[in-house]
């Protein structure tokens, strides 16, 4: 008598299976969020363990949420007055973005994160206490967005790494995704480069690799830089600086149109006072070149000895110099905190402009590297546009991407070329060079 409900039971096996086969993955399949708990439009200005945030849900809310991780904080950039909800876009180049998602229906959230300075644990922290406290004050999200910038974005790559469950995907725009151990690592060589050209003054700054606690950029770096000259009569040797660190010539020189310095003084500043404020919170040096091997080809040589620089000379005191080494803890600080580890289970779209000031387009393909060694690249899309700029992103651009998340979570299938048009600026075609280590 029970053979009929066996074979029925079979039959819808079967079925289930077959369906399961043509069906969305489960992450692309929204639930119903839950009755709300506040009256919309809802804004709220509040403090959570010590970090301000910032949230605004509109009347037409669509049901989806989309929390903004910020860039690093500095005293040189102190946060506004209330934290920014989304990211930087190019001054005048599309409508505010800001009221143009709420308009669309989106909900907006952001802490302002508690500490500062490369401190990429508490921004995993304060933005994951957030999304939870969203939930409890207000009602649960259809789905749950990351988006990120430049350090922030790190932080969101780290997010959806370890809290899959709180985040349905992430928009990245500009992260040093190849994580912040490799990153220092790099800034150690864009440090030891200005040390062989100009020298490097330990009594002021620290060791090289060992920098002083407390460093002020302001006070003392600042006055002590051999800046470039006006007159060009120094250009020589920040040109071996800037191609021995393999560094595109306008993002070194020119004006970020987003951050407002030159590459060579924002490197100088990363190289020095950011990296001893990472020292201070891991407790250690950060950073090390034990496995570099510094080089130039014969036609920079020859460039470079047209401006009076004897490359060979520099990169022999460089090589020289290769014993550089983190303490070991600092070391594991920074890498349990502040790394990436390319497991990725949900979607995350990756933006990067070609010619980055900070985060050179180089940490795109460490992060691809990254995540296809653990065999997740149907989870990952990265796009490309081919600017000048840290984060220098039109509106449209922004609201591209946002379009090819939320296609990629309602279908299950990663976006192509077509949701990344060039007539909007993006770059179909561009390959981002490999990382040097």
């Amino acid at each position: 008598m029970n053979k009929p409900k066996i074979l029925q039971s079979a039959v819808a096996a079967l079925l289930a299976i077959a369906g399961l086969a043509a069906a969305p993955p489960i992450w692309a399949q929204a639930l119903p969020g839950s009755s709300l708990r506040v009256t919309l439009p809802f804004d709220l200005v509040d403090t959570l363990d010590g970090a301000k945030f910032k949230i605004r849900v509109p009347a037409n809310w669509n049901g989806t949420l989309l929390v903004y991780v910020r860039s690093t904080k500095t005293a040189a950039a102190p946060s506004p007055p209330e934290p920014a909800l989304v990211p930087p876009v190019l001054p005048g180049s599309d409508a505010p973005l800001e009221e143009t998602l709420l308009s669309r229906g989106f909900a907006l959230a952001a802490s302002e994160i508690a500490h500062s300075d490369w401190q990429a644990k508490a921004g995993v922290q304060d933005t994951l206490a957030l999304t939870t406290y969203f939930r409890g004050r207000v009602g649960d999200p259809k789905r749950v967005v990351l988006w990120g910038s430049a350090l922030g974005a790190l932080v969101s790559l780290r997010l959806m790494e370890d809290h899959p469950r709180s985040f349905d995907g992430a928009i990245a725009t500009c992260p040093p995704a190849a994580g912040l151990p490799r990153r220092f690592d790099l800034l150690l060589d864009f440090g030891l480069a200005y040390a062989v050209v100009f020298g490097w003054p330990d009594d002021a700054w620290g060791p090289i690799g060992n920098l002083r606690s407390g460093l002020n950029f302001a006070t003392d770096v600042n006055p002590k830089v051999n800046w470039p000259k006006p007159d060009g009569s120094n250009r020589g040797g920040w040109e071996f600086i800037r191609l021995v660190n393999g560094l595109a010539s306008d993002p070194f020189w020119k004006n970020d149109p987003i951050y407002g310095n030159p590459g060579f003084l924002i490197n100088m500043a990363f190289t020095t006072w950011d990296r001893a404020n990472a020292q201070d919170w891991a407790a250690g040096p950060v950073a090390q070149n034990l496995d570099h091997r510094y080089s130039l080809t014969s036609d920079e040589k020859k460039y470079l000895a047209g401006l009076g620089v004897q490359a060979d000379d520099l990169l022999a005191k460089m090589n020289a110099r290769t014993n550089i080494y983190a303490s070991a803890s600092a070391r594991d600080y920074v890498t349990r905190f502040g790394d990436v580890r390319g497991r990725l289970t949900k979607p995350v779209l990756v933006l990067h402009t070609t010619l980055d000031t900070i985060a050179d387009v180089r940490h795109a393909s460490a992060y691809r590297k990254t995540v296809e060694d653990w065999r997740c690249l149907e989870n990952l899309a990265q796009a490309y546009v081919p600017v000048f700029g840290h984060n220098a992103f039109t509106a449209k651009q922004l609201l591209a991407a946002l379009a090819a998340m939320e296609s990629w979570l309602d279908t299950g299938t990663k976006p192509g070329a077509a949701a990344f048009p060039e007539e909007l600026g993006f770059d179909n075609a561009f390959v981002p060079p490999p990382f040097p280590y």
